[in-house]
């Protein structure tokens, strides 16, 4: 495993080491992690190190508008003097000391490295902080909680280390916490604040932890948002805003890295010649040879995977969405990849059409063994208390901006962290004409899912959502439970990528994605592609349906029609079609078992409802 180390800010020492894809996801700029000294809130990315690996992925940088990603260091392969490049700073600021019970700034301990009380205990941080849902962030207000919003009868108003915490071991919960003001006596418990209106009357102040310290650390947007409070650790304080593509051709070229990594240096050599692609070459001889491993690929090579990355960057004009994202990735993956066999380096994106099992002939139009595959997942926000969006309409969402979501930095800069992932996967593409036909007779059962899905300002499905979309899921999260009975994938290892057609899209697409991919290694051993082929496939997929026929909590699973978290499913529970949340591109929503195989008194409500139907008992 490759694990990036993590320094406090004013240390120059690692005081601990997480997972690069942890870096990305879990403990991203923003999140509060617990090390084994101390419990720190990553740091925005202008304070991380400058010498961080440059990523490059022209499809996504187009998407996200900047220039380049950086990747976290791997300690002990990048970085082998052991330098930490991630920065965190201490958070939360309140600590208590559980042998005197002193509640204040871990500065105001006394200690020169705020781990220890004045009588020689070990501090401990405060198990509650408090966030809003335009994700700022702050220290638990315990004098405000203990005097009632009112400090009109504290002598000390304006002093914060008069406080103490009593523990009534007699009661438990929360009511067993007691916070006691040392100056006027007045002591309330922690029973109740985990409330929504907890806080009701204390102002979010727009801070912002994980940039620093002073005035720059708070929102200048203003924020009036209600605060909530959390548990430090808890789930909910932290949720990673991130998108991910895979590199497709030509972009999937070593070349087109060595283009990229010297990008703004040819694009002037280029200007400075006028244009002129003959002149160009002239000039840039000496460049290549120098810095660019000539000998391996030639000048003329360089000019034309130039022309290409030039092409893309005038396209930047036009916006390129998602959905157009996704349409390049679905062409690529249908049209399949064998490198030439002279090629130098090896490709990013190998992908070859193998025979479809002949059992499903007329249901599956083709099926594409992806050899090779390479996925970057760049995160570019977060969000906290809910992973949605703020609705427009929601009083909680007023100010700052209305933002969709809280950026990573203190000033925007034209970069985001990101990971790239190695691996291998399979490519199903459903008939078109029978799942139009299959669209068409259904569209109405799905109407009320719609309705629900718009009613809650999700951006769940990614604006997919149509029973296409619902069929290709559902179809996804049966192969892959499937699949981890079949050739020992753990779910979790897994991963789905659904290309369905947008509703408003004339870009037919169809097709189904299930890869996994790793950041510590290269790549997988061929397992999962294996499982491709036509024979082995066949009988996946007919375990599949044969499973997904029934369910351990039927009637109730299969006759249902509303599940899961806003009623977003319907014939899905654990039992027989959800899957862990990292495997889900949607959250373990929008699904229903019925849209693949149909109903024990309905077959033709599943797209494979004759194929179920022919090889019923």
């Amino acid at each position: 495993m490759k694990f990036g180390s993590v320094k406090m800010e004013s240390k120059k020492n690692a005081i601990g080491k997480l997972r690069k894809t942890q870096l990305i996801t879990t403990f991203a700029p923003g999140a509060i992690a617990d090390m084994p000294d101390y419990s720190v809130i990553m740091a925005a990315t202008d304070y991380w190190n400058g010498k961080s690996p440059r990523l490059y992925e022209p499809n996504l940088q187009r998407l996200l508008g900047i220039k380049y990603f950086k990747e976290p260091y791997a300690t002990d392969t990048d970085n082998p003097k052991g330098n930490p490049d991630i920065p965190a700073f201490r958070f939360p600021r309140t600590h208590f000391c559980p042998k005197c019970g002193k509640l204040k700034d871990y500065k105001q301990f006394g200690d020169k490295k705020g781990r220890k009380c004045s009588c020689g205990t070990e501090l401990v941080p405060s198990r509650f902080v408090c966030a809003c849902i335009n994700g700022h962030l702050e220290d638990f207000p315990y004098k405000w909680w203990v005097h009632y919003g009112n400090y009109s009868t504290c002598p000390d108003a304006d002093k914060w280390d008069k406080l103490k915490i009593n523990f009534n071991n007699s009661t438990g919960g929360l009511s067993s916490i007691v916070i006691e003001c040392t100056s006027c006596g007045k002591k309330r418990s922690m029973e109740g604040c985990m409330s929504k209106e907890a806080l009701k009357g204390y102002r979010c102040r727009g801070c912002r932890p994980w940039i620093g310290s002073g005035k720059e650390a708070y929102d200048p947007e203003k924020c009036v948002a209600q605060m909530r409070t959390l548990q430090r650790g808890a789930a909910n304080v932290y949720f990673s805003v991130t998108q991910s593509a895979l590199t497709i051709p030509p972009w999937s070229k070593k070349i087109q890295s060595n283009i990229e990594d010297k990008w703004e240096e040819l694009k002037g050599f280029w200007d400075v010649c006028g244009h002129n692609e003959d002149s160009f070459s002239q000039a840039i001889g000496i460049l290549l040879k120098s810095q660019l491993e000539i000998g391996k690929y030639s000048i003329d090579d360089y000019v034309r995977a130039f022309k290409k990355r030039l092409n893309l960057e005038g396209d930047k004009e036009e916006l390129y969405t998602e959905k157009m994202l996704y349409e390049d990735e679905y062409k690529a993956l249908c049209s399949g990849y064998i490198p030439d066999e002279d090629e130098i380096e090896p490709e990013q994106f190998v992908a070859e059409e193998t025979e479809v099992p002949a059992m499903l002939d007329g249901y599956i139009s083709s099926v594409i063994l992806v050899k090779r595959l390479r996925e970057v997942m760049a995160v570019k926000g977060f969000r906290r208390i809910t992973p949605e969006k703020p609705s427009p309409d929601d009083d909680r969402s007023i100010g700052a901006n209305r933002r969709e979501f809280q950026p990573l930095w203190k000033t925007p800069n034209e970069w985001l962290p990101a990971i790239q992932m190695l691996g291998e996967g399979v490519f199903i593409r459903f008939d078109e004409d029978r799942l139009e036909r299959w669209e068409t007779k259904n569209a109405q059962r799905y109407k009320v899912m719609e309705d629900r899905l718009d009613k809650c300002n999700s951006n769940i499905g990614n604006g997919k959502m149509s029973p296409r979309y619902v069929l290709l899921h559902t179809f996804a999260h049966l192969l892959i439970r499937q699949l981890t009975l079949d050739c020992g994938y753990s779910g979790a290892a897994l991963k789905e990528r659904i290309y369905s057609t947008y509703p408003d899209s004339t870009e037919k697409m169809a097709g189904v994605l299930i890869y996994t991919s790793s950041s510590d290694s290269d790549g997988s051993l061929g397992g999962l592609v294996r499982q491709g082929e036509a024979e082995l496939l066949g009988e996946t997929i007919c375990n599949m349906l044969q499973e997904a026929s029934w369910c351990s909590s039927d009637p109730l699973c299969g006759d249902s029609m509303a599940q899961g978290y806003e009623s977003l499913n319907y014939a899905a529970c654990h039992a027989c079609t959800l899957l862990p949340e990292t495997s889900c591109e949607s959250r373990n929503c929008l699904l229903d078992r019925v849209s693949v195989v149909g109903k024990y008194d309905n077959y033709n409500l599943g797209y494979f409802g004759s194929f179920m139907e022919e090889n019923d008992g």
